[in-house]
């Protein structure tokens, strides 16, 4: 499959890659896709801050859970009286003694693996981001090496026709056709190189660098297109596989936790009591229990709660199993349809690049008119504009293809799951 080469002209190289402060990946001559994702997954922004994202969330599931500290309580008394003084230390010690801590402790248990799980699927959708910011760069890098090369192809034509209108050629419509496409082609380049340098910016921001620190994007490469599962057996994998499942899951399984230890709650906490006690100089011991009584608290507040969370846990699970099944029907009917596609597109950079190359010859030699070249030149700035497109829609395809099934983002591998066939097809 044919690729949209980098520019090789120096001023773009020094446009998009001026020198800066070293920096990992400057080790590298380009930047492609695999590389994107291998900074995403170790160290770019988004996965500092869903890692930020899950300490917050171990933590707020953890305060709740935690056993209560005993007390210390040393106590003297009848000061400034005839009387001898009474010396008290005591130790209050509190006692689980309904179990609602213990079914705090479960709840925790189910939410840290709720917290994990989002955690996986948060820094799953910052790689297809950063999946995303890198295509967005290759394209805008290959569409500006598109305008590039017929800026230069119109401004050589309208060199050309001037000498000729000098000489008495052409009239001087066709000369001035030709300066107006060449000013044309001169505006478009402008256009094409800001949006190459914006990309580029957003690719750097989201990879944690500055765009100096950026080597030069490398050109988009159409993927591998492995032969796509049946729908029910893709669905199947990805409520497996996807950690949103999984962390739905578990926060049903807190919640009903949860409710276990609020309805444990209308006890509250027992305390024992053991100390020392000195009065009128004989020093003796005590015991004792304190247990608040469900008199006027029964509870009932957080045990509404609790219920009430329960209940949306059990319906954002339930959405989710729809939400789920239907980006992976839709997903899957989107990859083969791009994989359908494969071999219709994967010449169009070519041909439109020998229409370019024989149309320009013709018109030099006089064979064919102004009218018909620049018909020659726009069908082939679209063609290969359309093999551009096409190669970013297949790579997004088997992208969100592979996000839907809950399998590995890879720029070099077929899809990873066993499910999934790893002979391409639709090549």
């Amino acid at each position: 499959m044919s690729a949209i080469r980098v520019l090789p002209t120096v001023a773009v190289a020094t446009l998009l890659l001026a020198a800066g402060a070293p920096s990992p990946l400057q080790a590298q001559s380009t930047l492609g896709l695999p590389e994107a994702l291998a900074v995403a997954r170790q160290s770019g922004p988004l996965r500092k801050m869903t890692d930020a994202r899950r300490q917050v969330g171990l933590g707020q599931v953890g305060e709740s859970t935690q056993w209560m500290n005993p007390s210390i309580e040393w106590r003297r008394e009848n000061l400034g009286s005839p009387l001898q003084p009474d010396i008290f230390a005591t130790v209050y010690l509190p006692f689980d003694f309904s179990g609602r801590r213990l079914a705090l402790r479960q709840a925790a248990a189910a939410g840290r693996q709720r917290v994990t799980a989002d955690a996986s699927a948060d820094q799953r959708d910052a790689e297809l981001t950063v999946a995303r910011a890198w295509l967005r760069a290759a394209s805008a890098l290959g569409t500006l090496e598109i305008v590039t090369q017929q800026h230069d192809a119109l401004r050589e034509i309208a060199r050309v026709d001037n000498e000729r209108l000098r000489e008495g050629l052409v009239s001087e419509a066709v000369g001035l056709r030709t300066s107006l496409e060449a000013d044309r082609a001169r505006v478009a380049l402008v256009s094409a190189r800001n949006e190459a340098i914006v990309a580029r910016t957003e690719l750097a921001r989201l990879l944690g660098v500055s765009d100096t620190q950026l080597p030069l994007v490398a050109a988009i490469q159409a993927p591998t297109l492995p032969s796509a599962p049946d729908s029910a057996t893709a669905v199947s994998a990805a409520l497996t596989h996807r950690a949103e499942v999984r962390a739905r899951e578990a926060a049903v399984q807190e919640a009903q936790r949860r409710l276990t230890a609020e309805h444990r709650g209308v006890l509250g906490e027992v305390q024992l009591q053991g100390g020392t006690k000195e009065t009128g100089g004989f020093m003796t011991g005590q015991v004792g229990l304190a247990m608040p009584m469900p008199v006027f608290n029964r509870n009932s507040g957080a045990r509404q709660r609790a219920t009430g969370q329960l209940n949306e846990a059990r319906v954002w699970r339930d959405d989710l199993l729809r939400v789920v099944q239907g980006g992976v029907l839709s997903a899957l009917q989107h990859y083969r349809e791009v994989q359908s596609a494969a071999l219709d597109a994967g010449t169009f950079d070519a041909r439109g690049a020998d229409v370019a190359r024989i149309a320009r010859l013709s018109y030099r030699e006089g064979h064919i008119t102004l009218t018909e070249l620049l018909d020659a030149e726009r069908a082939a700035a679209d063609a290969m504009q359309a093999q551009l497109r096409w190669a970013g829609d297949a790579w997004m395809a088997r992208l969100e293809l592979e996000r839907s099934l809950g399998a590995r983002l890879h720029a070099d591998s077929p899809l990873d799951l066993p499910v999934l066939a790893s002979t391409p097809s639709g090549r």
